[in-house]
């Protein structure tokens, strides 16, 4: 269940060096009436306004404000322009985009954290301008964390010792992210190693029943597990033992959760609808498509050949992303925005 934030609202609030203001859902947790009274007064203080949604209902409003206040905007759609999302939930987000969105398309600069997500951008809107900015991790934090991790945590929920290869997911138990591929291709992968367990983390979103039921009709019950949410330093223990993380997601703009597993030291499985070719590139996984049998054959190869796909390459890949890295591409393209705005 998520809760709301115990958090100073409606009022700046210094957090992490950053000055942020929060305010509730008021209406049908749709719109908040305190952000709508104070929107035009706290963007008018900005240099750049960084939008970073695009189906809630504030964002055609403050697109509009910042535009009429002659503010540089960015604009981040966060993975909800590709085509697996658009043909799920609601059948109006095509009339939203066209109605709410497309009067400021050509206007406002996008950021897109991925090739796949420019190309899904430029889709709908063929004029935008878009930056790609990946997404960052805090490598040093991983690291610590590491250091003093005592013993895995998969005992406790198999309820017995792990004698066998540890394979994980995680991330929300929902129909996007192909579980149900994850589990059919993991019932092939016991032919090769009996032993193996895998383990799902995530917060369950609709989908987790369904997902046992298959589970025991495929007789896996005492090999398959869910573990729910996991806090920061549960998370960071679950990915840095397995011996694969494996994700047979459907549509995913970024994917934090492979950049996670390979901080953590851990090769990757990932879908040819990810961007992560590159694990392919520094081999530290494999980009495939997801289906049972790719998959299948993709957590495979990856434990039948340890000496390839390496604690070593996951963490030089992962290096890329260091927010320091990060950061200064974000810092680059809102100088160059104020500047041209000028």
């Amino acid at each position: 269940m998520h809760n709301r934030l115990d958090v100073p609202k409606n009022t700046w609030t210094l957090l992490n060096g950053f000055h942020v203001k929060y305010y509730n859902e008021t209406i049908v947790d749709k719109l908040s009436l305190p952000l709508l009274r104070h929107l035009k007064k706290d963007l008018a203080q900005a240099d750049v306004v960084h939008v970073q949604a695009l189906f809630n209902t504030p964002t055609p409003i403050a697109l509009y404000q910042a535009r009429k206040l002659k503010k540089p905007i960015l604009l981040s759609p966060r993975g909800v322009l590709g085509d697996w999302i658009m043909g799920q939930g609601n059948p109006l987000k095509k009339r939203w985009l066209k109605y709410f969105i497309r009067p400021f398309a050509s206007v406002v600069h996008w950021h897109a954290t991925s090739e796949q997500e420019k190309e899904e951008i430029l889709k709908h809107y063929p004029n935008a301008i878009v930056h790609i900015i990946p997404n960052g991790i805090n490598l040093n934090e991983i690291r610590s964390e590491i250091s003093i991790i005592d013993k895995p945590i998969y005992e406790r929920f198999a309820g017995e010792i792990i004698k066998g290869p540890v394979i994980v997911s995680m991330g929300r138990i929902h129909a996007k992210k192909g579980y149900d591929i994850l589990i059919h291709s993991f019932k092939l992968l016991l032919n090769d190693f009996p032993d193996a367990k895998l383990f799902i983390a995530g917060q369950d979103e609709g989908e987790q029943k369904k997902l046992e039921q298959l589970i025991y009709k495929e007789q896996l019950n005492k090999v398959v597990f869910f573990t729910g949410p996991l806090d920061k330093k549960q998370k960071i223990n679950f990915l840095a033992h397995a011996d694969v993380f494996a994700l047979p997601s459907h549509n995913e703009n970024f994917g934090n959760v492979y950049l996670e597993s390979l901080a953590c030291g851990t090769p990757i499985v990932a879908s040819t609808s990810t961007p992560w070719k590159e694990a392919a590139d520094y081999h530290c996984g494999l980009w495939i498509e997801n289906t049972q049998e790719k998959f299948y054959q993709g957590m495979k190869t990856i434990l039948q050949n340890p000496e390839v796909y390496t604690k070593e390459n996951c963490l030089k890949l992962a290096e890329k992303y260091s927010w320091k890295s990060i950061g200064g591409m974000f810092a680059k393209v809102f100088q160059q925005m104020v500047v041209n705005n000028k």
